[in-house]
């Protein structure tokens, strides 16, 4: 039987898990962990859930928070690590990437909260879950050149309004 899993925020950090017919993925800022463990509990979804994002647009979206400390390399971004993403992700479902750069915050003149925000927009989640299998730890370690912190990663489903 496949199962997905998606296991969200924790005290500590968030991450998101996609686990496919046993074994998966952790994205959890700089770690990616293969497991063969299947976790239990409420956030596990069924086949039957699985089936309905199969066939609807999801995206992928990595923040990355501005906290104090970190920095993040605007050049080294949108240069190499943009070029490397779709090289990777071009031919494994990737329709397209929008980066939202953090300008502000609610109230006005308050900092952003995140330094950028990075939106992989994929056919359907079968596409999301064979590109990231394939390409996450390259991906992962090419964000240690650019970001110093620990990213958060979400993965929903596109909703036409």
């Amino acid at each position: 039987m496949m199962r997905i899993t998606l296991l969200s925020t924790t005290s500590r950090f968030s991450f998101v898990a996609l686990r496919s017919n046993g074994f998966g993925y952790f994205l959890r800022g700089r770690s990616f962990i293969v497991t063969g463990r299947e976790p239990q509990g409420p956030h596990s979804l069924t086949r039957a859930v699985f089936a309905r994002y199969s066939h609807s647009m999801v995206r992928l979206s990595v923040l990355y928070p501005a906290i104090p400390g970190s920095t993040f390399d605007w050049n080294y971004f949108l240069a190499e690590h943009l070029v490397i993403a779709r090289r990777l992700l071009g031919a494994r479902g990737l329709v397209r990437i929008e980066v939202d750069r953090g300008i502000g915050a609610f109230p006005p003149g308050t900092p952003s909260h995140y330094h950028a925000i990075g939106h992989l927009y994929f056919e359907s989640m079968l596409h999301l879950d064979t590109a990231l299998a394939a390409t996450a730890p390259d991906l992962i370690a090419d964000q240690r050149k650019y970001y110093s912190g620990e990213s958060v990663v979400q993965v929903s489903e596109v909703v036409p309004v």
